[in-house]
């Protein structure tokens, strides 16, 4: 079809806008994590923590491994124009989804005092219709966004979360002037309200593409169903993939989160789930998990027409050094100026915690990796021994996670959480030998961020030197961004053959590298 948009040129296009609504929506995130942390009390931000760490937990749990299979699925039934047998592939998933959401709720409801810690059943308890509408709100619009990805939606599905961000944030900041102050139950009604009408919005946007793309079909009247794929395989892909989910659950924020909140003080659970809430939130706009519902379509189609297994090597690999770049930064931001930093940020309550910060950009680096895997290895279709590998290392981590919460060392939570990630590359690179992994992804080069790292580090203390008011934290951050930025410029991150190769692709996407790191 003249309009496919999983070509590379409409890739990038596509990414600039995709990329701009991300940016956005990130910031009003952090704008509105900043206004809950100072205007929630420590028992309702306790409420809040648990109640989005464990509708994180339920998302999860019925995802089905539906993001991996629809971007691998969806992009040759629909540049086939196979609309009848694409729709009633998504309806199917998203049924099937829904009903395991209220399974679980009722489940939980019903026993929910027998399987779960004290603590949290409480909180549970305290909201219980939150807890059932936000997890059926974000269960469709998890579903409906990957939906939007594998269609070529991405951009107008980005402006509608940015929309809906901002709107949440509104919505609060007017009860805060409304009322004087803010509670779980206020900040849980306006999710729940704002989720609902983000799905309402999105599954409007997918019924008018169905209907315009479905006029112009061939249609599907006397035709055979053929999906391009047989169900064993479908639901070989989906459960290893769902069963790779949940072993890797005690290793995500949302499960540290409860283990946290089952085993520590409210003021511990409040600074914890406030860090770990938006490492979170900064790992969904990082590049490589901001564009996978972008990248992964497109490179499963371009694989199946090219077979070239180069051009998924270097777009990955670009990809996830563009992570480390980020990482990077902020691990220097968090040397040079963090406590007065955060006790800003925070209103002067959880500046002591830089270790638990600076940790967190350790967990957000494995997961760049293990993002990386998922990204590079599904469009070849070779993601089925990836999720062997995980079912080991998640079992062989289990123990030590034991271990840090039976010892209540929040530290060592998040250090073990890093572990599967890490261990999986390294089978898949130096055991299995894993044709993906052949260069590394780039992971040798990563030594030259020390440049710039050691260069914004400096600059922020020789600023906060001279004090370390509001005044001073502002100046010594502008003064680490200018720093680091002049310094990635000297450090050669991407080398000129990559450069002119991923020219080759799109000139567009080469001179956004240029821009960031040029030869």
């Amino acid at each position: 079809m003249d309009d496919n948009p999983y070509q590379a040129a409409r890739v990038v296009r596509q990414a600039k806008w995709f990329a701009v609504a991300r940016i956005l929506s990130a910031a009003v995130a952090l704008i509105f994590q900043f206004l809950l942390v100072r205007h929630l009390s420590v028992a309702d931000y306790v409420s809040y923590t648990i109640l989005t760490a464990a509708n994180g937990i339920l998302v999860l749990a019925t995802q089905f491994g539906m993001d991996r299979t629809v971007y691998r699925f969806v992009p040759p039934l629909r540049e086939r124009g196979q609309w009848r047998e694409l729709l009633t592939f998504m309806l199917g998933l998203l049924v099937t989804r829904q009903a395991a959401i209220l399974l679980l709720v009722a489940l939980f409801g019903a026993f929910g005092a027998l399987v779960l810690p004290a603590q949290i059943d409480a909180e549970v308890r305290r909201l219980p219709w939150h807890y059932l509408w936000y997890a059926v709100a974000v269960g469709c619009t998890d579903s409906l966004a990957i939906f939007c990805n594998s269609v070529g939606l991405q951009g107008r599905q980005a402006l509608m979360l940015t929309a809906m961000t901002t709107g949440r944030m509104v919505l609060c900041v007017a009860l805060l002037w409304w009322s004087g102050a803010l509670t779980a139950v206020a900040v849980g009604t306006v999710l729940v309200a704002t989720e609902l009408a983000l799905a309402a919005a999105m599954l409007a946007l997918l019924l008018g593409e169905y209907r315009r793309r479905r006029q112009g079909a061939t249609l599907a009247h006397g035709r055979p169903w053929a999906f391009g794929f047989t169900w064993r395989e479908l639901l070989v892909d989906s459960l290893s993939t769902q069963l790779t989910y949940m072993l890797s659950l005690p290793f995500r924020g949302g499960v540290l989160k409860l283990i946290v909140g089952a085993i520590a003080t409210p003021v511990v659970t409040a600074s914890f789930g406030f860090f770990q809430t938006i490492a979170d939130r900064a790992y969904q706009f990082m590049p490589i998990f901001m564009m996978k519902g972008m990248l992964e379509p497109a490179l499963a189609s371009d694989y199946a027409l090219r077979r070239d297994i180069g051009r998924v090597q270097l777009t990955v690999s670009m990809l996830m050094r563009l992570n480390f770049v980020i990482l990077a930064f902020a691990l220097a931001v968090l040397l040079g100026c963090g406590e007065p930093l955060i006790d800003w940020v925070t209103n002067g309550r959880y500046g002591r915690e830089g270790l638990v910060a600076g940790l967190l950009l350790v967990q957000l680096g494995a997961m760049t990796v293990g993002e990386a895997l998922w990204v590079g290895l599904n469009p070849l279709g070779r993601i089925a021994h990836h999720n062997k590998i995980w079912v080991w290392a998640a079992a062989i981590c289990y123990g030590a996670i034991g271990l840090a919460a039976a010892g209540r060392n929040t530290p060592a939570l998040i250090v073990v959480s890093a572990l599967p990630y890490v261990l999986v590359y390294g089978w898949l690179r130096w055991v299995s030998a894993e044709p993906m992994l052949e260069h590394d992804l780039g992971l040798r080069s990563f030594w030259r961020l020390a440049l710039p790292m050691g260069a914004a580090l400096l600059m922020a203390r020789l600023v906060l030197a001279g004090g370390d008011g509001h005044v001073g934290v502002t100046l010594s951050l502008a003064a680490a961004s200018v720093a680091f930025l002049a310094a990635l410029r000297q450090a050669r991150l991407f080398r000129r053959a990559e450069l002119l190769e991923i020219e080759q692709i799109s000139p567009r996407l080469a001179r956004l590298f240029k821009y960031v790191a040029p030869v």
